[in-house]
């Protein structure tokens, strides 16, 4: 081969002066993600100590594993890890297909008022804080004036506590959240539908494919990669402090009457290490939480890899 044609490989330093302008843009994120997402993981060294305020990080004492032994003996863990475990696990299996078919339904409604409206409407609950949805809850299902107890009474039934029984908060947090968060999660999947090449439907309406054909072997495959993405997120997100089910929907929809049910790591967490004042107990099961949080997003692509024969890094 003539060594005219051989294309000289570029380094590092040499895409990066090219491409700086972009490169610029990149520090601002770069600088929050260094502060905010990667200097205080410095504090894990915490969960190794016994933490005082007042010795700090240098003058605390190391004790290994202790705070880590501690708490995988203690009851109240393991039911914070099953009460986490079920309410994610049914908002993932209820919660993750309904924004596919709403974004689906939306799709194939004409462009108009009518789909912007549902959009917006869908959409908007979103926006709305977690205190303002707890005390929405706490009015619609309180036991004496609750407009659900109300109709249950005029249907001659017996009002409900549904806010006091530990067996009813398991599926009112998993509707609530998911009626929170279905319209924002349906933009991913809409954005997905909107990238589709229209030839493909135009090709399969000329070779006499139905709806539920065009469905099938064009949509669906079209936004498979998008959905892969999204369920591994889902999946790794499990245990973690932003999940399915965050820590604020948590906090403000429990009460000491449903504890048994409603207390996740998250919470257990939160009082154990603000309650309690047991810093370096808390960072330890923080610390697990986020380990075992990784192993499942990375079991979860290597899983899509093997599979669908791409993952989403």
């Amino acid at each position: 081969m003539s060594s005219s044609l051989i294309v000289p490989r570029r380094t590092l330093g040499r895409r990066m002066a090219k491409h700086k302008t972009l490169y610029l843009f990149l520090l601002p994120a770069m600088a929050v993600c260094l502060v905010f997402f990667y200097r205080p993981m410095f504090g894990l060294v915490m969960a190794f100590q016994d933490y005082s305020i007042t010795k700090g990080l240098a003058g605390s004492p190391f004790v290994g594993l202790k705070h880590f032994a501690e708490f995988l003996a203690n009851k109240d863990f393991y039911a914070s890890l099953r009460n986490t475990l079920v309410i994610n696990g049914l908002n993932i299996a209820i919660g993750f297909p309904l924004p596919i078919i709403l974004a689906l339904s939306i799709n194939a409604i004409s462009d108009g008022p009518f789909k912007k409206t549902a959009q917006t409407i869908s959409y908007l609950p979103h926006f709305i804080s977690w205190v303002v949805v707890a005390g929405l809850m706490y009015r619609i299902l309180d036991a004496q004036s609750g407009v659900v107890n109300l109709g249950l009474k005029a249907l001659g039934g017996q009002p409900v506590p549904f806010l006091r029984q530990p067996q009813s908060f398991w599926p009112l947090i998993t509707i609530v959240a998911i009626l929170k968060d279905l319209g924002w999660n349906t933009i991913i999947f809409l954005a997905a539908l909107s990238s589709i090449d229209v030839e493909q439907y135009e090709a399969a309406i000329v070779d006499g494919a139905s709806g539920w054909q065009r469905l099938s072997h064009v949509t669906l495959p079209g936004i498979a990669p998008v959905i892969g993405l999204m369920f591994i997120f889902t999946i790794g997100m499990i245990f973690s402090a932003n999940g399915n089910v965050s820590f604020d929907a948590i906090f403000n929809m429990r009460n000491a009457l449903v504890r048994d049910t409603a207390n996740t790591i998250d919470y257990y967490i939160y009082q154990e290490g603000v309650g309690q004042n047991r810093m370096s107990f808390a960072a330890a099961v923080g610390m697990a939480q986020s380990v075992v949080s990784f192993a499942i997003v990375m079991g979860a692509n290597a899983l899509s890899r093997r599979i669908r024969g791409y993952g989403a890094f």
